[in-house]
């Protein structure tokens, strides 16, 4: 089931942190499943239609997929023992797209843990992540990264043509005014992580 929305749907006056906070407030309110239907629209209100097409890696852009890599988690249940008992490591492998956007991350909680961001250069390294997010600049490498990383229960994430077929778990799209994610279910079912259903429907496309 594809789920793509306008980029224009709605309207936050492209204050990512007042967004965050109306977020927040709701998450008692609103059923889980409708929650993250919600961040989606809002956060992809961020920037405009002309933006997107004229310059696909702005801070906007990437305002949204660091919300994306926070709200996945949410959908993801780890095997008992992977997660550390404090802190939750979202890593970024690569040249980092991010920028300061991933700042918006810190000081959250996922599963009860501190969020921390890491930027790695080394795949040996990334080993100690829970979410990895494996940049563009990596793509010639990644199947050297996807078997060096295998087995230590990461959700791997990225946003690069072909990613998803190739092993990535999910993968961000984004296709003139509309976004959206495939899922590379055998991927994450191979590592022992297990993704709701909820979000397996949100999926453009998924990969058995």
């Amino acid at each position: 089931m594809a789920f793509l929305i306008r980029a224009d749907a709605i309207d936050c006056h492209h204050d990512f942190s007042g967004c965050t906070s109306r977020l927040s407030g709701l998450r008692e309110k609103i059923p889980f499943f409708s929650l993250f239907r919600f961040v989606l629209i809002l956060s992809l209100s961020f920037f405009s239609p002309h933006e997107v097409k004229a310059e696909p890696y702005q801070a906007g852009e990437y305002q949204v997929k660091a919300a994306f890599l926070l709200n996945f988690a949410n959908f993801i249940q780890w095997p008992q023992g992977a997660l550390g008992d404090d802190t939750f490591t979202i890593g970024i492998l690569g040249q980092d797209p991010f920028g300061s956007a991933s700042d918006s991350l810190k000081g959250k909680t996922v599963k009860g843990r501190k969020v921390v961001i890491k930027r790695y250069d080394d795949p040996e390294d990334a080993r100690e992540a829970d979410i990895l997010f494996i940049s563009a600049s990596e793509k010639r490498a990644l199947p050297r990264i996807l078997k060096t990383i295998k087995g230590n229960s990461i959700l791997t994430v990225g946003d690069s043509k072909d990613f998803g077929r190739s092993g990535v778990m999910i993968n961000l799209l984004l296709m003139r005014k509309r976004v959206g994610f495939e899922i590379n279910l055998a991927a994450a079912q191979r590592d022992g992580l297990q993704i709701s259903s909820n979000l397996l429907k949100l999926a453009q496309e998924v990969f058995e």
